[in-house]
């Protein structure tokens, strides 16, 4: 399933769930969301415009962005705050452990369909719960870790988990991996199941993209004089391959003019790595201070340029659902590297058509991909096919009508409770 072929079941969708929704124009959607960020309100706000019902946003946490909002929301005050787990021989958990239980009951109180944009922990739980007795439909929307990594979780983080879809009516996947997941996993039926593939930011990307320098300007502007650049983009977390990207520097070729590039924020309060001091310490420590280069979170704008700079894009992440910079990289038409560990793998990532898949912590198999990608002939025709893969996957069209699809369903399910 190196394509999305689940694309001809949306477009065989029944309109006649559609329709359904238009003889209930007071039926109200209400959407559980982590934050209002550009790329979540982007996507709700075209559900909004097509949509022949209300939809209001209800975000967990505040976002800086919130307050430019197309669609109706409710405003989150509090911040997320953040647990790291990380046992060995289980995959690496991120939490925020401060769930909001009003935003919950909210959008229970406020919705006839409640959608579970992500399953979003304790709040999500809280929301579902407050849903099904107050008599809402609840409708799950997953992405989630390759069915391996998925297994090895904690028990208990399987068992909420469970739980909570077991609360869904409906279930939406927005992507294979997700589809077998929820069937293979967590016992789903799939005649629950609504397909609406992530979109993943892709089209307010192409936005900001369409304005910012590339080519040699790009390069210019990032101003570095090496032949390669590797590009890493994120949180600064080690769960998401940071420590490796460096110790693999070492490795590759000594003759070879390269420099691996780092931005985003930095994280603290992570006792394995978080920090850019920390990272450097690292890269001193084996002798590759002078090939990694670490700079400060920077706007979505200069982000997009400095895409356009990279020759290549590292994420050997230990675990991620369906990250972002995968999906904006491959619009810069960039070759991608990641790791079976993450949830886009095998579809936005598809190994030796547009970049490379590794196991993750795999230092070796890390350092053969970079060292494949000193190609320039090889990066530019993976860097194409990244762009063309991007471009059939990640549609706004396709995830809306997904939603659509998703929320009529609940729609005629509730109405018929209401007439039992």
């Amino acid at each position: 399933m190196s394509d999305f072929m689940v694309e001809t079941d949306i477009e065989k969708s029944s309109e006649a769930f559609v329709n359904s929704v238009k003889s209930k124009p007071r039926l109200k959607a209400g959407f559980l969301t982590y934050d209002l960020q550009r790329n979540t309100e982007d996507a709700l706000f075209e559900v909004a415009h097509a949509a022949p019902f209300s939809v209001k946003a209800f975000p967990l946490f505040r976002h800086n962005d919130q307050e430019l909002s197309r669609v109706a929301f409710r405003r989150a005050a509090a911040r997320g705050k953040h647990l790291g787990i990380n046992v060995k021989g289980s995959t690496p958990e991120g939490l925020v452990f401060n769930p909001e239980w009003a935003v919950g009951l909210d959008c229970a109180r406020e919705s006839d369909v409640v959608v579970l944009k992500g399953l979003l922990g304790l709040g999500a739980i809280w929301c579902a719960f407050c849903a099904r007795i107050l008599g809402r439909v609840v409708i799950s929307t997953n992405q989630t870790l390759p069915v391996k990594w998925e297994r090895r979780r904690r028990w208990w983080i399987r068992l909420s988990k469970r739980l909570l879809l077991r609360m869904c009516q409906l279930h939406i996947y927005q992507s294979p991996t997700a589809f077998e997941v929820l069937t293979a996993v967590y016992g789903c039926a799939p005649e629950r199941m609504i397909s609406a593939p992530y979109e993943a930011g892709a089209a307010l990307f192409r936005r900001i993209l369409s304005g910012v320098r590339t080519g040699r300007n790009a390069r210019d502007h990032l101003g570095s004089d090496s032949a390669v650049i590797f590009l890493y983009a994120g949180n600064l977390v080690s769960f998401k391959g940071v420590a490796d990207i460096v110790r693999s520097a070492a490795l590759l070729p000594k003759n070879v003019s390269f420099e691996c590039v780092f931005v985003g924020p930095e994280e603290p309060a992570n006792r394995e790595g978080g920090t850019i001091d920390f990272f450097t310490r690292l890269a001193q420590s084996i002798d590759i201070e002078h090939r990694v280069c670490f700079l400060a979170p920077v706007t979505p704008e200069e982000l997009a340029e400095l895409y356009c700079a990279a020759d290549a894009v590292l994420l050997p992440t230990h675990r991620d659902m369906f990250p972002k910079v995968l999906v904006e990289a491959g619009l810069a038409g960039k070759p991608l590297v990641t790791t079976s560990a993450c949830g886009s793998a095998g579809l936005i990532v598809q190994d030796g058509v547009n970049g490379f898949v590794i196991e993750p912590g795999d230092i070796g198999q890390l350092a053969q991909a970079m060292t494949k990608l000193f190609d320039p002939e090889l990066r530019a025709r993976m860097g194409a096919r990244s762009k063309e893969i991007v471009d059939r996957c990640c549609r706004m069209d396709l995830e809306v009508q997904g939603y659509l699809e998703a929320i009529a369903r609940g729609a005629e399910y509730l109405g018929s409770v209401q007439r039992t």
